[in-house]
């Protein structure tokens, strides 16, 4: 599926491409005031939005069984955007313009390899907060989150840690189990019967982070459209949790997580591993994957990885291994994918796009200041033509 905005455009002008990532392209990317369309305006160029296969209403098998989703491989990814490319440049007489790549996050590293190896189809990329370097334990990812924590407040990661070992405490007792399940509005009593559970339970409740870290004061999705204007700015949740100790940074933690439950709309925080990974094992389009969960894991467990594990030393916290991930990956998917297979894949693919060393002209790397995805994507500049923008904040 693709979207098409030719409102700027004038006979002659290049094309811009956004090409979309793990998620469901939407008909406003093309329609809002970002930087891309922004561009559009003033160089008169056409805007097009390309859906990444298999998220959406791009679904070339019809279900997200285990064989379908065989082909969400990156190779078959990129031979869709050129096959697009190449199709609609001819179906709209667009053969000699010339062409930029665009996308964040996954999809800025798909624009980027998309004109390292077809610089003959596309004149220039930018890439924002793209990752180029594929690396399966991502342990530098919360080195990140601390950094971008204590640039707001020096005690603000502190904080966060003191609270998240409280949890980890009470996770390893059974007694507690009650009290969380209070606390943080889970859905059911948290069960210590497997090493998954408490890591499953820790890293729903760590992953209100991310949104709070990796969009801070923008408040923005993905691609730049503005979503829930509650989600706190990096300040706003420092200052939260270290307000005058009337309260523990337990309960101010857990206050933040229960207001970001009801912000969502949601009614409890999902506390059981096993129900999480039935709901991951549906495959039809029609019942389930509303958050497209299913293909974004699988294309973690078979190429990707990225795992935001607390393995590193530098950082504050703990008991999110990655071993935990990889764990997932055979629960949900089969026993054959391992730590090997996905080893082999994800050094195939830095081999293949040169990771770090990048190779290739005109491409514009943007990323945050505090984007913990920095440490994968390129912050430098390369040569004169291959230029790192680094925005504060």
């Amino acid at each position: 599926r693709y979207f098409i905005n030719d409102a700027f455009y004038k006979p002659g002008g290049p094309v811009f491409l956004m090409i979309g990532g793990m998620e469901t392209a939407k008909r406003n990317w093309i329609s809002r005031n970002l930087p891309f369309i922004a561009y559009a305006e003033r160089l008169h160029a056409l805007c097009l939005v390309l859906e990444h296969r298999f998220y959406g209403h791009s679904q070339p098998t019809g279900d997200l069984s285990t064989a379908s989703l065989r082909y969400i491989r990156n190779h078959q990814v990129l031979g869709d955007i050129v096959n697009f490319r190449i199709k609609i440049a001819k179906l709209m007489g667009l053969t000699k313009n010339k062409w930029v790549a665009f996308g964040e996050f996954y999809g800025g590293s798909l624009a980027v390899w998309s004109r390292i190896k077809y610089p003959d189809l596309f004149a220039a990329a930018v890439g924002s907060s793209a990752p180029v370097k594929v690396k399966i334990n991502f342990d530098e990812y919360f080195e990140g989150v601390q950094t971008s924590l204590d640039a707001s407040n020096i005690k603000c990661s502190r904080a966060v840690q003191r609270a998240l070992l409280e949890v980890i405490r009470m996770l390893k007792s059974p007694k507690s189990y009650s009290i969380l399940k209070s606390d943080f509005m889970l859905c059911e009593t948290p069960q210590n019967k497997s090493s998954q559970h408490i890591p499953f339970v820790l890293e729903n409740l760590m992953s209100f982070l991310i949104p709070i870290v990796q969009y801070n004061k923008k408040r923005k999705s993905v691609m730049g459209v503005v979503s829930n204007n509650n989600i706190l700015s990096i300040d706003d949740f420092c200052d939260k949790m270290t307000e005058t100790p009337l309260s523990s940074p337990y309960h101010r933690y857990a206050r933040i997580v229960r207001n970001n439950i009801r912000n969502r709309n949601l009614s409890c925080l999902d506390a059981n591993y096993n129900h999480r990974l039935r709901r991951l094992s549906e495959t039809s389009l029609d019942k389930g994957n509303v958050d497209q969960a299913r293909q974004r894991l699988y294309q973690c467990c078979t190429e990707f990885g990225f795992f935001q594990s607390t393995d590193s030393r530098y950082q504050p916290f703990s008991e999110l291994p990655i071993r935990y991930f990889l764990d997932k990956c055979s629960d949900l998917f089969g026993s054959e994918y391992s730590f090997s297979s996905l080893r082999q894949s994800a050094e195939a693919l830095n081999s293949y796009y040169g990771g770090f060393n990048v190779n290739g002209s005109k491409i514009i790397f943007s990323s945050g200041s505090l984007d913990p995805w920095n440490a994968l994507g390129i912050t430098r500049d390369i040569s004169k033509n291959l230029r790192a923008v680094l925005i504060e904040g």
